[in-house]
């Protein structure tokens, strides 16, 4: 397995186990939820979770690609795969920037003007 799969596995390990950890540990009783404000702030945590988490992850991505294109010597593979991991990164940006999207437009379909 290559740095970047293994370093993907062990995010998604980490953050897998924290949402099991929550629900684990998550208090019998009355709903959190008492009205649709709830759900939207709710639903705001955690968008604000994973908007932090892929910029993170884009960061990593980015500083991966600098050191694939520093250590590359011409070598057209290596410049490649840098370009790939740049790619991702963008990705990665798109999709937290997209999750805030997201959020606004739940929050227009569940609170009422």
């Amino acid at each position: 397995m290559n740095l970047i799969k293994k370093s993907a596995l062990i995010l998604s390990i980490l953050f897998f186990s924290f949402l099991i950890l929550n629900f684990a540990f998550a208090q019998a009783g009355s709903s959190p939820v008492k009205s649709a404000s709830d759900v939207y702030n709710i639903l705001g945590k955690i968008v604000s979770w994973m908007y932090t988490i892929f910029f993170i992850v884009s960061v990593f991505f980015v500083l991966l690609a600098a050191f694939k294109f520093l250590t590359a010597e011409d070598d057209p593979e290596k410049i490649k795969g840098a370009t790939k991991s740049i790619m991702w990164a963008a990705v990665a940006v798109v999709v937290a920037l997209l999750s805030v999207g997201f959020g606004k437009i739940i929050e227009s379909f569940i609170t009422t003007p």
